[in-house]
């Protein structure tokens, strides 16, 4: 009799220089498939400009966000294994039952905990205005703008590599996932970081072409994104009683 099995998630950690690693193989996989990449990238915006117009629509974009994520990261996944893609990659996932259900339910709890947390930003806003005009509002508006971007790092933190993990990795339990994410962040703070200001480098300098430089550095963003994922992320198999993904 086969021995059970479990699987475990090993996170890794890299160096900060790696974000530099992830952008150069990220322009090595554009520049195989670049119309293919920026029709994805101007695709996803075009639909996030759809969604802003109506109430409806911002829902059906909300719920389809990670699904449309999904997709872009398999295409980059399809070009690294040597397969031919092409912009309907992008709507892959909307088909596969498997991550259905738990990418619907990452978009609702990332859209529920974002209500409020865009209620304490419009707030924070309102108290910066005040604090121009009465130093008493002052020291309480510092403490709600920290509390404000702590709130939001740790948002991002949660959701950054949760699409990717339940997707890929096929893991269904919401909490494992955010946790995971959450992990995978915290132990890597200076290669995130590192690639947060070289990506707004990047950013700046498509100043001069009146931002039209974005159709490019956008989808290369994304791309190097999703290899930080495919390098913090590892599986190891380990003989145990129970066939489950464990942090």
């Amino acid at each position: 009799m086969e021995k059970p099995f479990q699987i475990k998630l090993i996170i890794r950690r890299v160096s900060a220089a790696a974000s530099i690693a992830w952008l150069k193989n990220a322009w090595g996989i554009f520049k195989q498939y670049p119309i293919v990449f920026v029709q994805m990238i101007l695709l996803t915006l075009a639909l996030s400009v759809l969604a802003s117009l109506h109430e409806i629509t911002l829902i059906i974009a909300v719920l389809a966000s990670p699904f449309i994520t999904a997709g872009f990261y398999r295409a980059v996944l399809g070009v690294q294994q040597q397969q031919k893609i092409s912009i309907d990659w992008l709507f892959q996932p909307f088909k596969e039952p498997a991550t259905r259900r738990i990418l619907l339910v990452i978009a609702a709890l990332n859209f529920l905990i974002s209500i409020p947390l865009a209620q304490f930003r419009v707030d924070v806003f309102a108290t910066m205005q005040l604090a121009q005009e009465s130093p008493d509002v002052a020291a309480g508006y510092s403490w709600s703008l920290l509390l404000l971007l702590i709130a939001t790092l740790i948002t991002a933190m949660l959701f950054a590599y949760a699409v990717a993990i339940a997707y890929f990795l096929k893991e269904q339990r919401i909490f494992t996932i955010l946790q995971a994410s959450f992990i995978a962040c915290w132990r890597n703070i200076p290669a995130l970081v590192s690639f947060g200001l070289l990506s707004l480098l990047l950013i700046i300098l498509t100043v001069p072409t009146f931002f039209l430089g974005l159709i490019v550095v956008m989808p290369v963003l994304h791309i190097a994104f999703f290899l930080s994922f495919n390098e913090l992320f590892a599986l190891q198999v380990k003989s145990q009683q129970d066939g489950v993904l464990e942090v």
